[in-house]
Formats: structure tokens, sequence, C-alpha cells
């Protein structure tokens, strides 16, 4: 997403507005800011691992909230500032999904893996002893999503439905800052995407939530799943902002190029799929995932977790 470089020079550039030092004109300050606080989202949310106080991104918002009031002509969509709508939804009107949105079976146990992997060498036509790779990563239990980009912007948000058709809830879908406003699918030769994902809230965030409801007098929130799903068909996307929702990336479902043409088969496997989307900026498991080299894998990574050797990603800064 960012190159190291990169990253180093919004550091700076973000010290630099911080400091107060004045840019050559409004329409530069605008643009800096709008690139300084995307980085710094996706370090909070996507990375959790901010390089920034709270206090210095809420500086850095008011700067860029303040100079688009001196010159709204200068507002775009895909602005920060524009993520929380002040409009209520009175509705959620039903949208077709471009690829309909399966439902998941549920397995316990490595017998159940075993008649997959069985399942899977029966449809393919694959012989026995031909390894079949897999990838294994978490099934967030919240609320699924899917998000629809178009000419690199994001178009539309709806929830899974009945798999065929969902309830359109981009307004509130927006408010989530692991979304990304905008990304450069046509860097990657796509025009228009459909990407599949789960809608959670962190455990710890959940507590404080009703901690601060409890000293309100309010009722309290039954689990976090509900809460998450929540927080997707909520009137006012003020309100929705509010639920500390968290978008998790877990598959690229649809993709076509500007002449309508399939590229999905521009992917190999599935995880780069999922790699190009990270790259892109969405968050998705990264230390919980593994590409499995045959079933056995998959099974001994189900039951034991991470394996020894795996290492994460770096994502600490290496400048002062």
């Amino acid at each position: 997403m960012y190159s190291k470089t990169v990253q180093k020079s919004l550091f700076e550039l973000s010290k630099k507005y911080l400091n107060e030092e004045k840019s050559s004109s409004v329409e530069v300050a605008i643009e800096d800011l709008r690139r300084l606080i995307n980085y710094h989202e996706w370090r909070y949310y996507v990375l959790n691992d901010p390089v920034v106080s709270d206090f210095e991104y809420d500086s850095l918002y008011k700067k860029l909230e303040a100079l688009e009031a001196e010159k709204p002509s200068l507002i775009t969509p895909d602005s920060p500032t524009q993520r929380v709508s002040a409009d209520l939804t009175d509705d959620f009107p039903s949208v077709e999904h471009l690829l309909p949105m399966l439902s998941l079976d549920n397995t316990y146990n490595a017998e159940d893996l075993q008649d997959f992997d069985t399942q899977v060498r029966k449809l393919g036509g694959i012989e026995e002893g031909v390894e079949i790779e897999y990838v294994v990563e978490p099934k967030y239990d919240g609320g699924s999503i899917a998000l629809v980009y178009e000419d690199n912007h994001l178009l539309r948000a709806a929830t899974r439905g009945n798999g065929t058709k969902g309830e359109e809830m981009t307004a509130n879908a927006r408010t989530i800052k692991s979304i990304p406003l905008k990304a450069d699918f046509a860097g990657r030769g796509i025009h228009r995407a459909e990407l599949r994902g789960e809608v959670v809230i962190r455990k710890d965030v959940f507590n404080k939530m009703n901690e601060a409801r409890a000293k309100e007098g309010l009722a309290l929130f039954a689990n976090a799943r509900n809460t998450a799903s929540g927080g997707l068909r909520m009137k006012d996307p003020k309100a929705a902002s509010k639920r500390g929702l968290v978008a998790f990336a877990f598959q690229l479902g649809f993709a076509e190029d500007a002449s309508g043409q399939n590229v999905l088969s521009n992917f190999r496997t599935h995880d780069e799929s999922i790699e190009m989307l990270s790259n892109l900026g969405f968050k998705v498991p990264t230390e919980e995932r593994k590409v499995c080299k045959h079933i056995s894998e998959v099974v001994e990574f189900c039951q034991f977790g991470k394996p020894k050797g795996r290492t994460t990603p770096l994502r600490s800064m290496e400048w002062s």
C-alpha cells in the first residue's frame, strides 16, 4: 500500500502541518491533508499501528474541514470528511449482487475436512496423490457485506440478504474507516469489482461501548455480532459511525475491465487476489491466513494455529 519511502515522506509532511507550517495554496493543502488523513486511517484502522496520537489526527482532520469550508467547491465525494452523511435513511432498498453470495458450511473435526478434500477432487476430476493447495483464513462472525467499486470509487455497499439480493446501506459503509472510499483497481486492470467482507466489532471496543452505556443507564448490547450487524442497518449514519465497526475483506468475487471482460482469471490463486486487496488498502487477515500445500496441512493449521517459522509482516516505523 505505502512503501517505506512514501511513509517517511507522509510522516514528515504530518509534522509540517502539525507545526502550522503554511502550504503554497489552499488547493495544495487540501490535497496534502487528504493524503495524510487517508494514510493515518490506514495505519490505525487497517494495521492497528498508528504513528500519530488521536489528538494529532483530530488536528489534521479539523484543518481539512476548515479549508474545505473555506473552499467548498473543492470538496469531493472521496474526501475523508465526506464519510459520514447527514441524511437519514427511511428504508434500505433491495439490490442484486453482481455475483451471488453463497453461504458457508461448518465443520468441527478433521474427518469433515478430509471429506471436503474428497468432494473437491471428485468435482474437479483431480486424482488421488495430486496435492491441492488451500487458503485457510478466519471466519469472522459479524455482518456480511458486498462492496462494489467502479472507476476506483466505492459505488455501493449491501448486506448479504438472501445471497442473491441484499439491502443497500452505502451511507453506513462509508463511515467504516477500514473501507477505502477510493482504491486503485484501475492500476490492476479492473474497472468494476465486487468484494465480499465481514463487518465486526473488536471485543475491547464492544466492552468499552457497554461500559459507557452502563454509566448512562442504557440497556447493554447483548453481543458483538448482533451489534455489528445492527450497525449496518441504522437509519442515521452518524449513529452507525459511533459503533466502532471494522470491515475485513475476504474475497474478490467479481472483476471486469473497462470493456466488460471478466478479469478474475488474471489472479492465479485466491491468496493472490487477497494480497492485491491488502496492497490497495483493505483490511485482510495476515498471520491468521496461510496457504496450505495439502489438506493435512489445513488440519494442522486449524488445530494448532500459527505454525513455527511463520513470521508476522514488519509494521513498525524505521525512523524517529
